[in-house]
């Protein structure tokens, strides 16, 4: 009788697994398909660590000759990007516009110690003529990809007493 019992349990327990996995193939007979949208926007960002290049804040003597100032430029993006810099003007006195540094008197170079970034200026490079953007540093995408850019200016005895100023904007780019 031991051997009828045991025969009918397992049939009843094979029964409810049967049951259960019917069921259970029930349920998911009437499967529905969701659809999942992420548009994911182009986004470059750039930050500089400072708006001003002021070759240490005093008079430029031409006796000293060489000055050297440099700012950090940051870039997050999540394409490839070009970072560039145009200048609206060669320095030019704010009192008599007639004077001028020539250009080739005001260089940069840039370079990184990120892996993210594929092309730097390493030698000395003048700004473009106005309105042509001149290319600082290339790089691939990521986050806070650093940039440093050096700028270098020769006061030669041919510069007249005068303040001069010019303005250079940085774009970062996709490419």
């Amino acid at each position: 009788m031991k051997g009828k019992t045991r025969a009918a349990v397992l049939m009843g327990a094979l029964a409810a697994l049967l049951a259960v996995a019917v069921g259970g193939f029930a349920l998911a007979a009437n499967p529905e398909q969701v659809t999942v949208t992420a548009p994911v926007a182009q986004t470059i960002r750039l930050s500089v660590s400072k708006n001003a290049v002021d070759f240490g804040g005093g008079s430029l003597d031409p006796e000293t000759g060489s000055y050297a100032d440099s700012l950090n430029a940051t870039v997050r993006s999540n394409v490839n990007w070009r970072l560039q810099v145009e200048k609206n003007r060669d320095l030019t006195g704010n009192d008599d516009p007639a004077n001028v540094i020539p250009s080739g008197q005001l260089t940069f170079t840039s370079s990184s110690s990120s892996g993210k970034v594929t092309a730097t200026r390493g030698s000395a490079t003048e700004f473009g003529p106005t309105g042509s953007p001149t290319m600082v540093a290339e790089g691939i995408k990521g986050n806070n990809i650093d940039v440093s850019v050096n700028y270098a200016l020769t006061v030669t005895w041919e510069e007249s007493p005068d303040t001069y100023t010019a303005t250079h904007t940085y774009t970062v780019i996709s490419r």
